[in-house]
């Protein structure tokens, strides 16, 4: 009986292994998903938000492309090429009369 209540407690402890592989970056997958990866640009609200001991590379804008979206990761990007892996404060700009953004700027950070 204590054989077989061995077998038994073995099998369950040999079901429950878990092996998790790293990720490893996609060269061959676009410039934008790469980005996404290879620099990661946390996205706090407020400058507070920030952790301790954050250095602020300042403010990062870019000019208006075809979508939000598009819009948003050449934001990252600009502030991949700065050195940053965050940004806070995100707001669109808008020129003095016009009802139309012209660009999207942030404060851009390098996190501890």
């Amino acid at each position: 009986m204590r054989f077989l209540a061995g077998v038994v407690v073995l099998f369950a402890l040999a079901g429950c292994r878990t092996t998790l592989n790293p990720a490893k970056p996609d060269v061959d997958a676009p410039v934008e998903a790469r980005i996404r990866t290879e620099c990661d640009v946390r996205d706090y609200p407020h400058a507070t938000d920030v952790p301790e001991g954050a250095k602020n590379i300042g403010f990062v804008q870019v000019p208006v492309a075809e979508t939000d979206e598009q819009t948003y990761v050449n934001l990252r990007k600009a502030i991949c090429a700065k050195g940053g892996d965050a940004l806070s404060q995100m707001v669109w700009v808008r020129e003095v009369g016009e009802r139309v953004p012209s660009s999207l700027r942030a404060n851009a950070w390098v996190l501890p």
